[in-house]
Order: C-alpha cells, then sequence, then structure tokens
C-alpha cells in the first residue's frame, strides 16, 4: 500500500491532520476495519460512510477518505478530502496496479466464481506468495478495495468478477488488467439488469475479450453459450473443460458426501471436501488454470485433498439429526437446481430430506415462471419435504401441497420448529438455500446451535 502522502497524491486529494501510522489496506466498510486501515467514506443511498469514521478510527484505522467540508470526528487523522470518494478508490486502485508485474487472475460466472477463486489460490498456495481476498469483492467498489490492498511481494493475484448490468466486467478488467481469465458458468442471474440469458453470456464473454493477446482463458465447455462464444476466440489461448465437454475432460466418481473427479490428460485423480456435481466443474477450472500455472499435477492432488467448502456455499455441518447443507450465500435457477441434486444424492435408508427453500431475487419478469420450476424439481426429485420462505417461494409451493409435504412457517420460527422435528433417532439432511438478503445463514446458526444443545 502507498504511503498517506502518495495515496494523497495519486487520488490528488488534500491532505490534512498528517499523523503517524503506515496503510497497509483500503477499507469501505467501518465494521470490518482493522489497525493499518485506510477508511473510505463513501455516500451510499441508505447510509454516508462519513457517519462512521469515529467507528473506523475507533477499530485502528490510520486515515480516512472523504468528501470536503463534511464533519471529522476528533479521532481522525490523515484525513485526505477528495472530489469523489469512489472515483478516488479506482484511481488508488490503478496506481497500485502499475506497480505490479505479475499474473493477476480473473474469475468470474454466474455460479462458482468464489468457490472457484477460493480453490485456484489454494491449488497454487505453497509456492508462491498467492494473494486473494478473504471476502468475494467482485463490485466496482469492492474490487478495487481489494486491488489496492494486495500486499508489496505477491507473486499471484486471483481476483473475481461480478456483473449486475451491461459494462460491469468490462471497467473491472480495466482496472484490474487481468493476465488470465477463468469463466465458470453463465445461468439466469441478475436478469434484472442484463436481460437475457445470452446478455448473461456476452458480459461474462467480455472478461475473455479484455484480455491481453495471447493470455490463457479457462472456460466451462458443458455451458452451451460458452462452448459456442469459445469456437470463434482464436486471440486467447483457450482452454476448455467439462464433464461432457472440453478438450480437459473429467468423470465423476462420486458428488456425496465429498467430491471425487478422475481427469485422463493430464492424469489426475482430485478428491475434495467439496459436494456436488455442479463443483466438479469448478474444480476442473481450477486444476487446469493451476496446471498452466506451473503447479504439478501430483501437488494439485495434494492441495485439492486439504481444500475446505467455502463458508455458506454448499457447506456441510454434521449435526446430532445428520447433515446440514449451509448455501445461503446466494441463489438463481441452476444454483438452486444445483442443489437440489445434490440433496437428492443422498440416497441412503431411510434417510429424511429436507429442503428450505428460499426465494431467489433479481429474476425480472421470470421470477415467477422459475420459482414454480423449482417447486416442480422438487417434486420430480422425491424431496421429502419442503419450508418456503418469502412471498415467492411460497406461492410456488401452494401448488405442491399433496404431492410433497410443505409446511409454511414464519422464517423467525422455522429453526426452532426444525429442531423440534429434527431428531437425531432419524437420519435427516437439510439444505437451506435461497438468496442473500433473505438473511437464511440465521437459520442455518439457529439449527447449528439447537444441535450442539
Amino acid at each position: 500500500m502507498f504511503s498517506i502522502r502518495d495515496l494523497a497524491a495519486v487520488m490528488d486529494g488534500v491532505l490534512a491532520r498528517e499523523g503517524a501510522g503506515t496503510p497497509l489496506r483500503c477499507a469501505v466498510d467501518s465494521r470490518r476495519v482493522v489497525p493499518g486501515d485506510v477508511f473510505f467514506a463513501l455516500p451510499g443511498a441508505r447510509t454516508d460512510g462519513h457517519a462512521f469514521l469515529d467507528d473506523a478510527f475507533r477499530r485502528g484505522a490510520v486515515g480516512a477518505v472523504v468528501l470536503p467540508g463534511k464533519p471529522l470526528p476528533s479521532s481522525a487523522t490523515n484525513v485526505i478530502a477528495v472530489r469523489d470518494v469512489l472515483a478516488a478508490l479506482h484511481a488508488a486502485a490503478r496506481a497500485w496496479r502499475e506497480r505490479f508485474r505479475i499474473p493477476l487472475v480473473a474469475i468470474t460466472g454466474s455460479n462458482g466464481k468464489t468457490t472457484t477463486r477460493n480453490l485456484l489460490a489454494h491449488l497454487l498456495g505453497g509456492a508462491p506468495t498467492v494473494y486473494s481476498p478473504h471476502e468475494n469483492y467482485n463490485t466496482e467498489i469492492g474490487l478495487p478495495a481489494a486491488l489496492a490492498s494486495m500486499p508489496p511481494g505477491t507473486e499471484v493475484g486471483v481476483f473475481e468478477f461480478g456483473a449486475e448490468k451491461p459494462g460491469d466486467i468490462a471497467f473491472l478488467a480495466e482496472l484490474l488488467r487481468p493476465t488470465a481469465a477463468v469463466v465458470t458458468s453463465v445461468g439466469e442471474s441478475h436478469l434484472g439488469g442484463l436481460g437475457t440469458l445470452d446478455g448473461v453470456a456476452r458480459e461474462k464473454w467480455s472478461l475473455i475479450e479484455a484480455l491481453p493477446t495471447g493470455a490463457p482463458a479457462f472456460v466451462n465447455a458443458d455451458s452451451p453459450r460458452l462452448r459456442a462464444l469459445a469456437a470463434a476466440a482464436p486471440r486467447v489461448r483457450l482452454v476448455t473443460v467439462g464433464l461432457h465437454h472440453g478438450a480437459v475432460r473429467g468423470r465423476l466418481a462420486h458428488a456425496v458426501p465429498r467430491l471425487d473427479v478422475e481427469v485422463v490428460d493430464p492424469p489426475l485423480r482430485l478428491s475434495t471436501q467439496l459436494i456436488g456435481a455442479h463443483n466438479a466443474t469448478n474444480l476442473l477450472l481450477a486444476a487446469a488454470c493451476a496446471g498452466q500455472m506451473g503447479v504439478s499435477p501430483r501437488r494439485i492432488e495434494e492441495r485439492a485433498a486439504t481444500f475446505l467448502p467455502v463458508a455458506h456455499r454448499m457447506q456441510p455441518h454434521t449435526t446430532r439429526f445428520g447433515v446440514l447443507l449451509d448455501d445461503t450465500y446466494n441463489a438463481n435457477p441452476a444454483s438452486m437446481a444445483a442443489a437440489l441434486e445434490v440433496l437428492a444424492a443422498y440416497r441412503g435408508a431411510g434417510t429424511r430430506r429436507v429442503f428450505v427453500y428460499g426465494d431467489m431475487l433479481g429474476l425480472g419478469r421470470v421470477e415467477e415462471t422459475r420459482h414454480r420450476e423449482v417447486a416442480e424439481l422438487v417434486a420430480r426429485l422425491g424431496i421429502d419435504e419442503v419450508y418456503p420462505v418469502g412471498e415467492r417461494a411460497t406461492a410456488a409451493c401452494r401448488a405442491m401441497v399433496g404431492s410433497v409435504a410443505v409446511e409454511f412457517v414464519e422464517r423467525e420460527r422455522l429453526a426452532r420448529f426444525l429442531a423440534a422435528r429434527l431428531t437425531p433417532e432419524r437420519d435427516a439432511v437439510v439444505l437451506v438455500k435461497g438468496s442473500h438478503d433473505l438473511g437464511l445463514d440465521q437459520v442455518v446458526r439457529d439449527l447449528l446451535a439447537s444441535s450442539s444443545t
């Protein structure tokens, strides 16, 4: 990170209350500030970061980036006034990027980008010094904050890109200037901004188009839209992977209770604590990229075996009633279908398969149809019990009554209700999944707490 004076210079800011302290990272949320952070007081639609300056400095911030004329707490030091706080964050990220001549991998996709990013960073770890943000900082705010926080001495950087509207990926690519890319999937996510599946595909593919000529790109060939786009991408060095298509082809040996994938060329046996067939492609993409970056096949196998699932993304927990699958970070139709296939794969005698079905947000005009299709898939897969949460899931499930056991319970009472019904005498597998804004992670925490008492 820059010194405080250099940071002010690259952002064309005015430094006041200069004091001690060495900046280490950028922070945009005062609740996550740690000692050494520079806090960017971003104005927002619902709140203003300037209201949390005192909180940021109490937590150890060594400086702050603010708008001129804003009131400052007495605790504030190293305050840099700028015309536009977000533009200043972008300027800091661009200037810091200039100091690195290292491989920088960008990962995007409708599903799987965070798991794939963490997988790749883990497979690469142990030899080079790898930097990958602890959170999924993949927006016009998060990505530059993560980039500007990359430590000196980093030898490989692994980042992810999200998109809600056309042009988001191109903007993030202009900031990061990646040297390699991974595209995991195309699905019905953020349709409110991207319109159609073709719109989603074009937006994700714009990452490949932003790469330098000859740069390596790793693409999920099991996606028909990505496979079609890959056929006309001569400018980059394209590697396609998949279970059914692609140059690097995997065979699924087991999906639960752990994921085992075999690859013929290069010969690999990838065994990991991840679960679900959908994660096989993420694993193949990460392994292919790591291999191209010089990691040996044996080392990839060793590292894959020690990878732990990412929190709230099909994360299994062993409980007194059986298995709790926490997939509460987000949801769209493709990830819902993949998660339900995982739940259905638990077929032991007497296994009770339970689905807490949360709304999928951001689907635009197709939301009613897609929620109904998920309910129909639940019935086809023979899931034993369903607990809808949210208006859309509830409406879709009302038509299921009679074909599947459906219980309508308010979210606030759901964990207690389930805890009373999930007894140690029966082997249950409970999948909790829905869009992040529903707060279903709290249901998971409450179930885990009840399971430990």
